[in-house]
């Protein structure tokens, strides 16, 4: 047993170099085919805006906890929510034609963010 962990080792430490080259090459040639600049500006674009909203959410989260400490606040904006959704589900989700539009201006937005 002792012979065959010797003899495993020595052949993996031999191999190593080999297979670090190898597999060096094939990361090598996937980038330089695969990779351009647009994909890394739409990468660094995407982390730029994950950044955004993970810290805004954060600041966010502590301004809400403060407004929900206060007892009347915290009534008076849960009625706030629910004239928003309302005069939101009037405006746009009514009619087909307003569904429509709605669809329509959110892809455009997508649009206009993605390229």
């Amino acid at each position: 047993m002792r012979f065959f962990l010797c003899w495993k080792k020595s052949f993996t430490l031999t191999l190593l170099p080999e297979l670090m080259q190898f597999n060096f090459n094939t990361v090598k040639d996937f980038y330089t085919e695969n990779i351009t600049d647009e994909v890394l500006r739409k990468t660094g674009l995407t982390v730029g805006i994950f950044t955004v909203v993970i810290v805004s959410q954060l600041l966010l989260h502590g301004f809400v906890e403060i407004v929900d400490s206060i007892p009347v606040f915290n009534s008076l904006m849960q009625v706030v929510g629910v004239y928003a959704t309302a005069r939101f589900v009037i405006a746009n989700l009514t009619t087909q034609e307003k569904r429509d539009n709605l669809v329509k201006n959110v892809r455009n937005t997508y649009q206009d963010v993605v390229g």
